[in-house]
Formats: structure tokens, sequence, C-alpha cells
């Protein structure tokens, strides 16, 4: 059975996430898809900001979709590649967005002794969390979110 791992922060759940992960599945149906979740505190340093909803309830949110096998909270730490040392995926599976450059991110893997195939997937329809959080305000007279 092969293992396909991605990563993300997944901060607000939306069809985009969905989408994704049962894209990620599709590629080998007869996979483990373990899904790397962000910490805080990897977010704080790479975005500027904290994520609206806490590594932890991502991380129960992501464990509870059916298409996902597991979902484990990444390292804290410069070190990115140590979780994928762990986890010996045989398939990485990164979305649109996300900054890595496939031929240096191979290129690491193969120095890492580690064979690994990696797969971008394109975007799913025009809904990010980014958007989403544009369009939240939050009141904090009435504790209410505006739409």
């Amino acid at each position: 059975m092969k293992k396909i791992a991605t990563f993300g922060v997944f901060d607000i759940i939306h069809t985009g996430h969905i989408k994704f992960l049962e894209n990620c599945k599709k590629i080998d149906k007869n996979s483990r898809l373990i899904v790397v979740i962000s910490r805080d505190s990897t977010v704080l340093r790479e975005k500027g900001k904290r994520p609206i909803m806490s590594e932890q309830g991502r991380k129960k949110i992501v464990e509870s979709l059916n298409v996902v096998d597991e979902a484990i909270l990444g390292y804290e730490g410069p070190n990115k590649f140590r979780i994928v040392e762990e986890i010996r995926p045989d398939i990485i599976v990164l979305g649109h967005d996300q900054p890595w450059d496939e031929k240096e991110l191979k290129k690491e893997l193969k120095d890492r002794d580690l064979d690994v195939e990696v797969i971008r997937l394109k975007k799913y329809g025009d809904i990010n969390s980014t958007s989403l959080k544009k369009k939240l305000r939050f009141n904090y007279r009435s504790k209410q979110f505006i739409f």
C-alpha cells in the first residue's frame, strides 16, 4: 500500500480543501493518505499571523474527513523535512498555492535518500481560506461575525 502525504494549514475547511484531499486519494485508491497539519508556530513564522483555528482544532477536523486516513501535526522548527523522513511517503502531493519549487523539492528529497514522487494538483474553483477570512468581520461589541 502506497503512502501519500500532503501538507497544509487547513484553516477554515472549505470545498477547495475537500476536493484537494479527494484528488490526493484518487492518485492511488489503494493508498494511505496522511495529512500533515502546520503547527500554529510555523504558520505564525511563515505567514506572519496565527491561524483562526488552533492546530488541535484543525487536526481534529481534518482527521474526521472520510478521505483522510491519518492527520498529524508537523514539527516545530526550521527542518521541514524531518516529518517527511519519519513518514517516508511514496508520493507527496502539493496544492496549487504551495510555494515549493518541484525540481528543488525532488532534489532535496533525493539528497536525503528519499525516493518520493512529487505531484502538484491544480486549483479547484475560486474559494480559498484567505477570501473567506476577508469576508468575515468580527464585531467585538456584539461578539458576532458580520458577513
